[in-house]
C-alpha cells in the first residue's frame, strides 16, 4: 500500500507491522518509521502534513504526527465494530472521516487533535462501501452504502459527539456502491458493482 506526502514526491510504504518514509534519494533507508502491531488497509496524510493516519484490520485508526511537525507521538482510537479500510481527510487538514462501523465517523484534528473526543456520527448505510470528501473547506461528504444509497452530509454540523443525518440522498440504483469521487468541486461520479457508472451535479460550492 501506497500514501501519498502532501506538498513533496515522497511516498509512505505501508505495510504490516508499522510505516515507513522512504529517506533522501538513494539512500534506500526510511527516514523514519513508525512501528505497529496490525495490518494496514488504509492510509491518510493531512494536507497540513501534520498526520498520518492508517486504517486497520485490527478495526481501529493509528495516527502518528511525523516529527518535525511536533513531537512525534502517536495515538490510536479502537473499539470499531469493523475493520477501518477507507479513510479521508478534508482539504483543512482538521477531520478525518472513516468507515469501520454502520455510520461514518468524523475525527476533530483541530488544536490538539483527537485524544480524549469522540467523533461525529454520520448515520444512513448498513454498510459503508465508499466515501468521499469534496474538494474545498466547506466539510461536505458523500459517503455510498451495500444498499446502492449515496448519502450527502454536511460533516462538521451540529455539536462534536453528534450523530447527523444526511442533508441528501441520491437516487438508489439497487447495486453496492464500488467506489465514489469528486470531479471537481460540482461532479459526484459513482461507480456500482454491477458495472454501472453515474454522475451527479452538485451546483453549489455552499449547498448540497
Amino acid at each position: 500500500m501506497q500514501g501519498g506526502w502532501s506538498g513533496t514526491v515522497r511516498v509512505l510504504d505501508a505495510a504490516m507491522g508499522g510505516l515507513g518514509l522512504p529517506g533522501e534519494r538513494h539512500t534506500g533507508q526510511p527516514v523514519v518509521t513508525y512501528p505497529y502491531i496490525g495490518s494496514h488497509l488504509a492510509l491518510a496524510v493531512a494536507p497540513t502534513e501534520k498526520w498520518i493516519c492508517s486504517g486497520n484490520q485490527d478495526a481501529s485508526i493509528h495516527c502518528a504526527e511525523p516529527p518535525r511537525t511536533r513531537d512525534g507521538s502517536e495515538l490510536t482510537m479502537s473499539g470499531y465494530p469493523e475493520k477501518v479500510s477507507r479513510l479521508a481527510f478534508d482539504d483543512t487538514g482538521c477531520r478525518l472521516a472513516a468507515d469501520g462501523a454502520p455510520d461514518l465517523t468524523v475525527w476533530d484534528f483541530s488544536g490538539k487533535g483527537p485524544a480524549g473526543t469522540a467523533p461525529r456520527q454520520l448515520r444512513c448505510h448498513e454498510t459503508v462501501t465508499a466515501l468521499a470528501r469534496r474538494p474545498g473547506p466547506t466539510g461536505h461528504l458523500a459517503g455510498g452504502g451495500r444498499d446502492g444509497t449515496v448519502a450527502l452530509w454536511y460533516a462538521t454540523a451540529g455539536q462534536p459527539a453528534g450523530r447527523l443525518r444526511p442533508v441528501r440522498t441520491l437516487d438508489d440504483m439497487n447495486s453496492p456502491i464500488a467506489a465514489l469521487t469528486w470531479t471537481g468541486p460540482h461532479l459526484l461520479i459513482t461507480a456500482h458493482r454491477d458495472g454501472r457508472i453515474r454522475a451527479y451535479e452538485v451546483p453549489s460550492r455552499t449547498a448540497l
